[in-house]
């Protein structure tokens, strides 16, 4: 009876486990646009010029389906003089997820609108042991990815 009854909670203990295995990492929140501090998040630089969003949110989800969504992502700059109020030459968005300071998964660049509209949906890999996961825009300038333009808390 006692061999019985430990062989059934060593099985379920290798089934949770297992379970856990299975698990990813999960991220919801919404975004906030760069101020243009020059503060980087991990390995991503920081933006040029300070930007602003009317709306944004991320969600990395433990299968690691990532959907991202901004609104109204614009430039917050006057020294930019017409530019402001609009991308410039942002034309196009990537999202990264950030672990322990490095990017772990990056989506394809989307293209940004005039209206500073994305949507990104796509399916990333990320390790289980994510530390501090943060879920990055990342802007498309002059054909290069690069500096974060909105993230999730930090």
């Amino acid at each position: 009876m006692n061999k019985a009854l430990v062989l059934t909670f060593a099985i379920a203990a290798l089934a949770g486990c297992a379970e856990m295995g299975k698990k990813g990492i999960e991220v919801k929140g919404y975004l906030a646009a760069c101020p243009a501090t020059k503060s980087s998040i991990g390995d991503v630089p920081s933006c040029g010029k300070a930007w602003k969003l009317a709306s944004g949110e991320a969600e990395l989800e433990t299968d690691g389906d990532l959907e991202v969504e901004v609104y109204g992502l614009v430039l917050n700059d006057t020294s930019t003089g017409d530019a402001n109020g609009t991308p410039d030459g942002v034309d196009g968005v990537a999202a990264a997820v950030v672990c322990g300071g490095k990017v772990v998964a990056q989506t394809e660049v989307v293209a940004l609108s005039k209206q500073g509209n994305a949507k990104i949906e796509r399916k990333v890999s990320v390790p289980s042991d994510c530390a501090n996961p943060v879920i990055v825009l990342r802007e498309r300038y002059e054909g290069k990815v690069g500096g974060w333009l909105a993230a999730t808390g930090r």
